[in-house]
Order: structure tokens, then C-alpha cells, then sequence
């Protein structure tokens, strides 16, 4: 009980006079409909008040709240603190391990947790839920992707409001879109289509099928009348046929509107390389590729030139000026803008770019489900990394996270100097310093750094981040998890220099975790995504074939290497990221 008393000792008189004005950021798990009303040690500090009974429920709930704030090993010590008879408490204890383990990354643990639960009906709607939420969760991390959709199927019945069903919906599909084509149609033909279960595995058949418009048109409306009540129809369109004038045909003229020379020419071919590489692995097709060289003329006189040759669709511009201007134009056939547009696209027209804001937002999901709640953020200065990190912080506050301090760089910025401070060393010192003066210099002190935060997202290249990630090891951080994005890593192995940056768990393409740049170029390390370019012409030629899907589907997984796609309502075409992390300067997906 050591460990319960230090935590009263510290927090508990304030808190308990004030438990019911304590605002305390909500974590992504909901926080709102969970038993665990106040902060942990308001509900430690009324245990010691209570007669045995009611102080192991206390202590439950305190263990509860620790857990689903992230703090998961604190939450367990108390569990393991709890004496009971009561079955439903015991239940509710594995559900509480369980959750622990899936947030310790161990998936193993939490399905052996759960398996010894007996008494689910008598448990409170929230345990209900988190019972089957958990399961499916942990089996997908175990890749058992039947077992994590089948759960998922049960939970919808227990989630409250209809957003968090159409939530658990979409999840379920992204379960369904990492099946092999073949595993789907074996379930269908084992379980049969006429179960919610079967219904799923049907429609995700369906969605992998290259069907032309209307005969996919028809397949879907004859899914829905087969199961009208199905819960799959929430995260269709409301009317399948209103969607059949934006569906195209394979096209047969393709146009790439790219950088060919000049500046730019070499992020324009590696584009142009991939969709010309993923055209020679269909060689059934009668595509025909038209090029025009955006270097050479302007980019809104191009594209009017090539719907004039005839082009069904077009792939480019690359650049962010050339894109904002074909993006204000009406486009009269589908449109792949290889950049972001700063406002909303016109109809039949989509961003699919190398897109930093939408993996900052990923990163700052992950972190969150990995138990993290309070966040530094080291970025440089300058409007990129203003948006980038913009966009981490709203996802980041979203999820109930906590922004506690930023630190913006520049090129002349003296990092030592400047992390030094911003990780508090100096106070420390300055502390212990003071301390010498008054009970003289025999005193041992311990230089340590703040401890208000539990995550680090850093925004950078390579090359500053190899002078970061060393000065946070040396100056007391290195304990504490380093996140970043896809411009940490330049895409070239050299375990050498990489050892640097060990550590660091960051997002990319899955395409970047299977190959690996074998030329060795000596690309600057702002175009340091020559190869995600030619990743991104693959994907190009590939949503040639499989926009429809995206358009009518909440997701698409294109190919091994590309992951799984999808369409927001900003008409960008985004990635679901894979992560993977530098170790012994040496980056292994995760």
C-alpha cells in the first residue's frame, strides 16, 4: 500500500476538497461514459475513509482512471492491490488488466485476460463494451482478423450514440480491407451471407471486384435489398444509383500533367517512372499515356490541351501553385492532383499528394492509443512546420491530449544551448546550486530534466534530427518516446549515420518499408521522397482502376506495398501510414 499512500501524500487532501471542479482532459476512450468520474488520487484519497468493502471499489476505480489516462503500470499496481470475492469485480479487474496489457503492446496477455471473464451479462453497459472493444482490438494486433471483425460485430449493439457505430463500422471495414480476396470468399461460403457476419464479408468481396460502373451499381443494390437491415448500409452511400454519374470507366487516354525538366524534373519522372512501372505489370491494358511537361507551359493551358486530345484522366500537376490553379478549374473528367489545395476542390477532382498534415494527425492517434497524453512538440520554424504541427495539436487535443511545451528551430538555432533549456536541465542545476549555499558543498545532487511530459513529437529532416535525438538521450530524455513523420527518414540505408536516430518510431508509406534504394542517390533531404514519389505514380495508375471503389466504399486497400486508401470529405485521397522504427540504425516495421 506504499505506493496508494505517496500518491495520497501528494495529491490527496487538494484534490478531495476539490474532486468535483478538477477539469482533466478526456482521453480518446471516452471518458465521459466511463464509471471513472474523478481524478485517481480524489478516489485514493476517499479510500482511506472507507470500510474495506467500499475502499476496494475506491481503489478499483482509481486503478480505472489511471489506466484509461494512460498510465497504465500505476493503474496495475493498484489492481494488484485489490481484494475480492465479488465475480463481477473480479470481471471487471480483467477487463482493466486487459486493457493495461493492449496498452503495454501486449495483445497475448490481453486476450488471455479476457478469456477468463465468466459473467458478461451482469457487467455494467461500459464493460460490456470494452470487453468486446478489447478483444477486437488485440485481435487485430495478433492479426487474427475474423476473431477482431467478429467482435466488432458484437460491440455494435452495446455502443450508445450512432457515431461511434459508424466509428466501430469504418474500423471494421479497415479489418476487412487487410483480408486476402480469397480468405473473404471462403467466409462467405462457411458462414453464409445471410448473417450479419457473412453480410460483411460479401459486401467486402464485392468492393474487391473490378466491375464496371453499372454492373457494380448493380451488385451493391442487390446486396442492399438482401439486407436491408444490415448495419454495413450506414457506411454506404444513402442512394447507390446517384453515385453512378460520378463513376468512370477504365480509361483508355491517360494524361500525366508533370515536371519534365527544369528544377523540378526529377521528382516529376520519379512520379512519371512509377505509373509507367505499374502500367508495364498490366500489359493486357490499352491504355495510352499522354505527356506534358508543366516546366514547358502553363499548367492550366496544358490541361485544357489535354482534355482537348482526348485524355479520360488526368494525373498532375505536381507542384502546389500549378495544383491551387487546375484545382479552381471545372474538370470533366476525374482528376489526380499530385499536392494539396489550400481550399476545397471542384467536384471530380482529388488530392493525392505526399500529404505531412495527414500523417501528423495519424501520429498523433497512434501516440494517443499508445497511452501518451502530454506532448513537446520540436519543430522549424516557417509555415511548414507551423501546419504540420497544427495539425498534430488538433488531432492530439481531440483525443484529449495535452500540448505542454514547443520548441521552434531555425537554421542558426544553438540546438544544445536551446534543448538544454527546454528541457528544464538548467533549473535543475540551479536548484541544486542554491541548495550547496545553504547546507554547503558535500551535498550529492542528481541533474534531471522536467517531468511533465510523457511524448516527444519531433518535426524534422534527418540531418537535424540527428543532432536532436542525441542531445534528448544526453540530456536526460532518452526514456521518453520520440515520434515523428515520413521526412525523418531519407529512404537510404546507412546504418552508420542512422544510429543517430534510434528510437525514433515514425509513419511512411509501406512501400518504404519493403524496398530499399539500392543507387544510393545523393538527393537533398527536402526531395528526400524521390522514391514515396514513385510509390505515388504507382498508386496513380492504380486509382485509374479502383477510384470507383473509393467513391463508393469508406476504404480501398490498393496493393501490398500502397496499404489501405481513402477518400475524406476535403476530396483528399489519404493512407492509412505503417510504422516502423530506428534501431542500431536500422529501420524495422512495427
Amino acid at each position: 500500500m506504499s505506493y496508494i499512500k505517496s500518491l495520497i501524500i501528494i495529491f490527496g487532501i487538494c484534490l478531495l476538497c476539490q474532486c468535483n471542479k478538477v477539469n482533466h482532459p478526456q482521453t480518446n476512450n471516452r471518458m465521459n461514459g466511463t464509471p471513472f468520474s474523478m481524478p485517481a488520487p480524489a478516489y485514493l484519497a476517499m479510500a482511506e475513509r472507507q470500510n474495506e468493502l467500499e475502499k476496494q471499489n475506491l481503489l478499483l476505480l482509481a486503478s480505472g482512471r489511471l489506466i484509461y489516462d494512460g498510465q497504465w503500470r500505476e493503474g496495475k499496481r493498484i489492481l494488484n492491490s485489490i481484494k475480492t470475492t465479488d465475480p463481477v469485480r473480479k470481471d471487471e479487474m480483467l477487463i482493466l488488466y486487459a486493457k493495461a496489457e493492449l496498452t503495454g503492446k501486449q495483445p497475448r496477455r490481453a486476450i488471455n485476460y479476457l478469456s477468463k471473464v465468466k459473467n458478461r451479462e451482469e457487467l455494467t453497459p461500459f464493460y460490456q463494451e470494452q470487453y468486446h472493444l478489447l478483444l477486437a482490438q488485440a485481435y487485430e494486433k495478433q492479426k487474427l482478423s475474423i476473431e477482431s471483425v467478429n467482435e466488432r460485430v458484437k460491440l455494435d449493439k452495446y455502443l450508445a450514440s450512432e457515431s461511434e457505430k459508424i466509428s466501430n463500422r469504418r474500423q471494421l471495414w479497415l479489418t476487412l480491407t487487410k483480408m486476402p480476396a480469397e480468405e473473404l470468399t471462403s467466409q462467405v461460403l462457411e458462414r453464409g451471407p445471410g448473417t450479419p457476419l457473412g453480410g460483411w464479408m460479401q459486401l467486402a468481396s464485392i468492393a474487391r471486384m473490378p466491375y464496371e460502373p453499372k454492373t457494380m451499381v448493380d451488385h451493391l443494390e442487390r446486396w442492399r435489398y438482401q439486407h436491408p437491415d444490415h448495419p454495413a448500409n450506414s457506411i454506404l452511400p444513402s442512394s447507390i444509383p446517384s453515385m453512378l454519374p460520378w463513376l468512370n470507366e477504365m480509361p483508355q487516354r491517360v494524361a500525366l500533367l508533370l515536371p519534365l525538366s527544369g528544377p523540378l524534373a526529377s521528382p516529376g519522372k520519379a512520379v512519371l517512372d512509377g505509373f509507367m512501372a505499374a502500367k508495364q505489370e498490366h500489359r493486357h491494358t490499352s491504355m495510352r499515356i499522354l505527356t506534358y511537361d508543366t516546366n514547358q507551359g502553363n499548367a492550366k493551358i496544358l490541361y485544357q490541351q489535354a482534355l482537348a486530345d482526348g485524355a479520360q484522366y488526368i494525373v498532375g500537376p505536381l507542384s502546389k501553385n500549378e495544383v491551387a490553379e487546375v484545382a479552381a478549374l471545372e474538370h470533366p473528367v476525374p482528376t489526380l492532383l499530385l499536392n494539396d489545395a489550400d481550399h476545397l476542390t471542384k467536384p471530380n477532382a482529388y488530392q493525392f499528394g505526399l500529404s505531412p498534415a495527414n500523417e501528423a494527425r495519424q501520429l498523433a492517434l497512434k501516440a494517443a492509443n499508445d497511452g501518451y497524453r502530454h506532448a513537446l512538440v520540436i519543430a522549424p520554424e516557417g509555415k511548414w512546420g507551423t501546419e504540420v504541427t497544427e495539425a498534430f495539436m488538433q488531432q492530439w487535443q481531440k483525443g484529449g491530449g495535452e500540448l505542454v511545451d514547443s520548441l521552434v528551430y531555425s537554421k542558426s538555432t544553438d540546438l544544445n544551448k536551446t534543448v538544454r533549456q527546454f528541457l528544464h536541465v538548467n533549473d535543475s542545476e540551479k536548484r541544486a546550486a542554491a541548495l550547496r549555499k545553504i547546507i554547503g558543498n558535500k551535498l550529492t545532487s542528481v541533474t534531471r530534466r522536467r517531468q511533465d511530459f510523457d511524448m516527444v513529437f519531433l518535426l524534422a529532416y534527418p540531418s537535424k534530427a540527428r543532432q536532436i535525438m542525441p542531445l534528448l538521450r544526453y540530456y536526460y530524455a532518452g526514456d521518453v518516446p520520440v515520434y515523428s513523420i515520413s521526412t525523418v527518414y531519407g529512404g537510404v540505408k546507412d546504418t552508420t549515420r542512422n544510429q543517430d536516430l534510434d528510437g525514433i518510431i515514425f509513419c511512411d508509406m509501406p512501400w518504404v518499408f519493403q524496398t530499399e534504394d539500392s543507387t544510393h542517390k545523393n538527393w537533398p533531404e527536402s526531395l528526400n521522397s524521390y522514391n514515396r514519389l514513385y510509390a505515388l505514380g504507382k498508386d496513380s495508375y492504380a486509382l485509374a482502376t479502383q477510384l470507383n471503389q473509393l467513391l463508393l466504399f469508406p476504404a480501398m486497400g490498393v496493393n501490398e506495398s500502397s496499404g489501405i486508401l481513402y477518400l475524406n470529405q476535403a476530396q483528399q485521397i489519404a493512407r492509412i501510414v505503417a510504422w516502423g522504427q530506428f534501431k542500431n540504425g536500422q529501420v524495422e516495421l512495427i
